[in-house]
């Protein structure tokens, strides 16, 4: 009897049991189908904890996203580990998000990158949007324009340095080089002119290591990459490896930039503002009695931690794009050798004022930004506040890349996207035809702070070049590839060629 009431109490409670699990599990249920967002969009599925990531692997990442697009319409998303990310495709709906729909999609997201390298969100690159980041870009637009940013004061700087890139050039005499270094060091001189007040001589040591280090830096892997998403492979040999190189570049080039701050300090006089620099000082001084301010050396310093890296690096990469299709296009090279000479003749140094007598050299170089595509996702959004697009819902607090690949590399509007062909962006007069699904420098409140300097130095710099030298593939070498390689920026890979002087 007792053995039967055991039974019968051990039934009842496994009853009572199994009732519970099964009105907790639905409770689980219920709470996660009404508090998970309605109508997000589409996307790929992902491999448990890792996600999309292993898909996203190989060295054309921006043409996977731009493949996915055709599979899950212009607005998907893909998961990286934990993070969700909704990417944009084409022209319309980057325009609508970052143009029409500017307030919330305008901010940046507090990404594993982020952490290891601004872990305050300092400066204007990875700055949340907001009073403190409106503030010092307008304050930094400010300062630039005062030392002739936009201006034909700072072509001075600019036509030093290809002066000096020509002297170097020169001294190669009639072998094979590759000039990438040389293109980087006169372009990253231009922003140091305007951020340190002073340029460097090339061969300079501390100068020299400088620039390794920025190479270094934008060499950054993709095992480097996991190992931010997945900070316990940090610990795996080799893996972890990338990211103190880029720890190791971005303290190198902060402590750099913290040793002019003091320089410039011990040398300040109110009444002669050199440089950038100057001109944090001075108006951290004007603010020192104000209490509360983010005028101070950390915020100052990644600024002009942000305004170098840029600088230094997108522009020479254009430019190491520009000649690498000048010796692959040798009928190309020698029409803007012609409108050039036609218009400057071999002695009158370019200037800005040039560019509209000049449409064919303009076309070119709107091409090369097209087909080379630096940053082929920009610098990654993120939303405010939920907001929707495209008929989707998006929350606030998701990260957002716009596909800036996906445009310049659209078949309906660039027929043949693979041929590098200026004569998309000429007339049938042959003038030149500005195309607004051109947009290297992306779009919005975020576009490119270093835009008017960067279209500066890329004219000036490839026409004063090809005005006094021809590029050409070595004798008997291949074609070099035009497939560019992935690291933080989109590049091409190491060449070679002959400059042969014009008399």
């Amino acid at each position: 009897m007792a053995a039967v009431q055991l039974v019968e109490w051990f039934l009842a409670e496994n009853v009572i049991l199994q009732s519970t699990l099964v009105l907790l599990a639905v409770f689980v249920v219920t709470s996660w189908h009404f508090s998970t967002p309605k109508n997000l969009p589409p996307g790929p599925r992902g491999w448990p904890i890792v996600g999309n990531i292993f898909s996203l692997a190989n060295s054309n990442r921006c043409l996977t996203f731009t493949d996915w697009a055709k599979t899950y319409g212009p607005v998907y998303q893909v998961s990286l580990g934990r993070r969700s990310i909704v990417v944009l495709s084409g022209y319309d709906v980057i325009h609508e998000a970052l143009v029409k729909k500017a307030e919330d999609f305008s901010t940046r997201q507090f990404g594993p990158s982020t952490k290891f390298i601004n872990p305050r969100q300092l400066g204007i690159i990875q700055a949340p949007f907001g009073t403190p980041w409106k503030e010092h870009r307008k304050f930094t637009l400010m300062s630039l324009r005062e030392f002739g940013f936009g201006k034909r004061s700072l072509e001075g700087k600019i036509l030093e340095e290809s002066v000096a890139l020509q002297a170097e050039i020169m001294k190669i005499g009639n072998k094979p080089f590759d000039m990438g270094r040389m293109i980087q060091n006169a372009v990253t001189n231009v922003i140091c002119s305007i951020v340190f007040g002073s340029r460097w001589e090339y061969n300079d040591e501390k100068f020299t290591r400088l620039m390794d280090h920025l190479d270094r830096g934008f060499s950054f892997n993709f095992a480097g990459q996991l190992a931010i998403f997945f900070p316990v492979l940090r610990f795996i040999p080799g893996m972890g490896k990338g990211l103190e190189l880029v720890r190791n570049v971005v303290d190198t080039i902060k402590s750099y930039i913290r040793e002019e701050i003091d320089d410039h300090r011990k040398t300040f006089v109110p009444n002669d503002i050199r440089d950038l620099i100057d001109s944090y000082i001075k108006e951290m001084k004007s603010r020192e009695n104000e209490g509360e301010t983010t005028f101070t050396d950390d915020y100052a310093e990644m600024v002009l931690f942000d305004l170098f890296i840029a600088g230094a690096e997108t522009t020479s990469t254009t430019l190491y794009w520009a000649f690498l299709h000048m010796i692959l296009n040798p009928d190309i090279q020698g029409k803007v050798q012609e409108e050039i000479h036609s218009v400057l003749g071999h002695d009158q140094p370019p200037s800005t004022a040039h560019r509209a007598q000049m449409p064919y050299t303009e076309a070119v170089l709107t091409e090369v930004a097209r087909i080379g595509t630096i940053l082929p996702n920009s610098v990654v959004h993120g939303t405010s506040r939920d907001t929707s697009i495209h008929g989707y819902h998006i929350p606030g607090g998701t990260t957002v890349l716009p596909n800036i690949w996906s445009v310049h590399h659209d078949p309906e509007h660039f027929p043949n996207p693979g041929k590098f062909d200026p004569g998309r962006f000429l007339d049938a007069r042959g003038q030149y035809r500005r195309d607004e699904h051109v947009i290297p420098f992306s779009l919005g409140p975020r576009m490119c702070l270093g835009k008017q300097l960067a279209e500066m130095e890329l004219f000036v710099f490839f026409t004063s070049l090809l005005q006094h030298f021809t590029f050409k593939l070595p004798e008997g070498a291949p074609a070099p590839s035009a497939v560019g390689i992935h690291g933080i920026t989109h590049s091409p890979k190491k060449y070679e060629l002959i400059a042969e002087p014009l008399a």
